[in-house]
């Protein structure tokens, strides 16, 4: 019975040191918002437009091209 115990007890320890040590290397990452001017959204738009896109990149592009133009739209207006 006291095997039990002891074993019992070392099992909680590691679980009690891994808790503690995933913590200790949990980082509070806050999204930062993404501010780029109209110059550099073209660019990035120039850029894109220039790039060879092949199989599943197409459909990635095609939504970031989209997300930048309805960026560059944004702050036109």
């Amino acid at each position: 019975m006291k095997k039990e115990v002891i074993m019992g007890s070392i099992s909680d320890q590691i679980e009690e040191e891994e808790q503690v040590e995933n913590t200790r290397y949990q980082v509070d990452v806050k999204p930062q918002e993404l501010s780029l001017s109209r110059d550099e959204i073209k660019f990035i738009l120039a850029k894109v437009a220039q790039l060879d896109f092949k199989g599943v990149e197409i459909e990635f592009a095609y939504k970031l091209i989209v997300k930048l133009q309805d960026l560059y739209k944004n702050q036109v207006q």
